[in-house]
């Protein structure tokens, strides 16, 4: 239904007016069911209306979190190693489009208070789990505590829907396009990063290799030079006492010829 539509695309302040609006312009050209319809559709309340204001200002955003929503009933419907990632997804797109209605929506001119913003997200758990909810929310309709009116469906909204489609289809292969290449890359560079180091510890092992070599070769020469030494010590020490010995022979034998010079002497002395 187009007023449907128009009607809920309005400020949440003018929604009444425009209801009865509407109503008596549908009287007055005759359809009085259509007129009848649109004076039942419920007043949304803030966090519904938040939702409206984002599937009309940003269908891209509402999009993306449409899509995470239908990738987590399908990941739920097959059980596997995708529904960890599909929940992920979703849980990131949920935040995000919540933060979205805290920045955009003011109904009446006043921010979304924290349990309208958790009412938001029990509307988006709701279409989550309920695909007519979400095609409520896609076309702009949503409500609490009853139905969404039925959106349009003309040739025309079901050709932009499948657009959508593909568009989020197509965001969604390049996203894993890009992942994919950038995992490819990292990899390369974390190859290539363990090659240099390996390459590198290599060099430091020939060069530890090198100088223990070197530093074996020079202990070598000083147990050679040490064992020259000693010899050296040895004969040294054996010659100091062969000195020692013979000076202490040459003392003695001084000694006893000091000894005779001076009997000599005393002899001499007494014969003249």
């Amino acid at each position: 239904m187009a007023e449907a539509d128009r009607l809920y695309a309005v400020p949440l302040e003018d929604f009444v007016e425009e209801r009865k609006r509407l109503a008596r312009e549908l009287r007055a050209a005759g359809d009085k069911d259509a007129a009848a319809a649109i004076a039942k559709l419920p007043k949304p309340t803030p966090p519904a209306w938040a939702l409206n204001l984002l599937a009309r200002e940003e269908p891209d955003a509402v999009g993306d979190w449409l899509g995470a929503a239908e990738a987590l009933r399908d990941a739920s419907a097959r059980p596997g190693k995708g529904l960890r990632e599909a929940m992920a997804t979703h849980r990131d797109a949920t935040r995000s489009l919540v933060a979205l209605a805290r920045d955009r929506a003011q109904p009446g001119g006043k921010p979304l208070s924290e349990p309208m913003l958790e009412r938001v997200r029990a509307l988006l758990q709701e279409a989550t789990v309920d695909e007519d909810r979400a095609e409520a929310l896609r076309a702009g309709l949503v409500v609490e505590g009853g139905d969404a009116p039925p959106p349009a469906r003309t040739k025309e909204a079901r050709a932009a829907k499948a657009a959508d489609d593909d568009a989020r289809a197509e965001r969604r292969r390049a996203a894993e396009a890009r992942a994919a290449e950038q995992a490819t890359r990292e990899e390369a560079e974390r190859v290539a990063e363990l090659e240099r180091r390996v390459a590198d510890a290599e060099a430091e092992v020939e060069r530890l290799r090198a100088s223990a070599a070197e530093l074996e070769e020079a202990a070598r020469a000083a147990d050679a030079r040490l064992a020259d030494a000693e010899r050296t010590l040895a004969r040294s020490e054996s010659e100091a006492a062969a000195a020692r010995d013979a000076a202490s022979e040459a003392a003695a034998t001084a000694s006893a010829a000091e000894r005779d010079l001076r009997q000599l002497s005393r002899q001499l002395r007494n014969a003249g």
